[in-house]
């Protein structure tokens, strides 16, 4: 069993990261998919993502990962083209794990059959809740993705 845990939009808060991190001390992968808005070497040990808001890093604005034989896509979520024609920019990445952040909202979601799209909301700032949350991703054995929320009280 692969597990990922994955946040977003932590908008200068270090804590959180601190936090989340400790309390998931036992995954096998951390993402951060953008708006960490604090320096790069605070965002390690997390694999992250340039969001709209991260304006003097070195991190990438995508990253493609293959974990156990599964193409996994990490970005923040507010590029012109997956905003513009979400369904043709899915269909073209043709992965099977799409992980985004930017509407600090937990989504979780198929798309065409075959990719799961997972938005972690917010930590620190949702728009969806009054808790923040982050996401918690399960890759079993037979490669069945899993997806759970997981409410950050801030």
């Amino acid at each position: 069993m692969i597990k990922i845990v994955a946040i977003s939009d932590t908008h200068g808060s270090y804590q959180p990261l601190l936090d989340i991190y400790n309390k998931e001390f036992d995954a096998d992968y951390f993402f951060h998919l953008g708006d960490f808005c604090i320096p790069d070497y605070l965002v390690k040990p997390f694999l992250a993502v340039k969001g709209n808001n991260d304006y003097s890093t070195e991190f990438p604005y995508k990253r493609d990962l293959n974990i156990k034989g599964l193409k996994v896509h990490l970005e923040h979520g507010d590029g012109f083209n997956f905003i513009a024609n979400r369904r043709n920019y899915l269909k073209d990445l043709d992965c099977d794990l799409f992980i985004f952040g930017h509407t600090h909202q937990f989504y979780s979601g198929v798309f065409n059959e075959k990719t799961i799209l997972v938005n972690p909301g917010s930590l620190t700032k949702p728009r969806d809740d009054i808790d923040g949350s982050y996401a918690v991703i399960l890759i079993d054995d037979d490669n069945k993705i899993h997806v759970e929320r997981k409410i950050y009280l801030y």
